[in-house]
């Protein structure tokens, strides 16, 4: 834990040159119910550094007795008009809550371009020992038809040859409801499979399945703030085919 402290030192001194950074982080207290019945914590800490010049993110994050770990990184610039960026966490299919169904391509290191609505990643199988072997391909096109955005997005293995399409849509209300949700289909599993979400207030629920178990979990959680910069939530998600239920409490604190 020293070791995140002494990198926030060195981030905090960075934020005072020409190139000043933002900096956040939160220490996070999560407690779930264990296989044996009972209840378990964990702490963490995240801390993220951002900064314009380069267009970097840094996200770093540490727990009790273990190192700090760079868990997500990402540097980039513009160049006539495309946002070009190299990264970790640069996929562009669309995602949901809970995600138990949808199909998720995994996408590692990568380098993005996007030009208006439209972006495009070219994944890396290891880009530490070859550059030139591309492990999947995503692209994606967002119609923005205020309040309501829908995205379509496809991925690309280049290994397996196989094809991921999915979609996305947001910012439709009903009432006081915020409605959004996703589906994939994968070609090879022969599979669609799709996600729900609703959110009002601080209370976000959703359910998804999938085209042989329309219903397969059903989820939400509730965010409360306690005070300034503490947050308070409980959630859970109950497995029906399992009829599993798995609740969560945390707490969170910025800084």
């Amino acid at each position: 834990m020293h070791k995140l402290l002494i990198t926030a030192a060195a981030v905090m001194t960075m934020t005072g040159s020409a190139y000043a950074a933002e900096v956040g982080g939160k220490v996070e207290l999560d407690f779930a119910e264990t296989a044996a019945g009972d209840w378990g914590g964990t702490m963490g800490v995240k801390m993220d550094v951002d900064a314009a010049v380069g267009n970097v993110a840094l996200d770093f994050k540490a727990s009790d007795g273990n190192a700090i770990t760079l868990d997500k990184w990402r540097v980039g610039t513009d160049l006539g008009g495309i946002a070009l960026d190299m990264g970790d966490d640069l996929g562009v299919m669309p995602g949901a809550e809970g995600e138990h169904t949808l199909a998720a391509p995994a996408m590692s290191e990568a380098v993005r371009a996007t030009v208006g609505d439209a972006s495009v990643a070219v994944g890396f199988t290891d880009w530490t020992a070859d550059v030139t072997d591309i492990s999947n391909i995503q692209g994606a096109y967002t119609i923005n038809l205020a309040p309501v955005s829908v995205t379509a997005a496809g991925d690309y293995n280049m290994d397996s040859e196989n094809i991921v399409l999915g979609a996305g849509i947001g910012g439709f209300t009903l009432g006081t409801v915020d409605l959004s949700g996703a589906v994939t289909y994968d070609t090879d599993a022969e599979m669609f499979a799709y996600e729900t979400v609703a959110g009002m207030g601080g209370v976000t629920a959703y359910i998804n399945g999938d085209q042989d178990d329309a219903m397969k979990n059903i989820g939400g959680e509730y965010e409360y703030s306690l005070a300034d910069g503490i947050t308070a939530t409980a959630g859970a998600n109950y497995d029906i085919d399992a009829e599993d239920l798995a609740p969560t409490v945390g707490l969170s604190f910025k800084f």
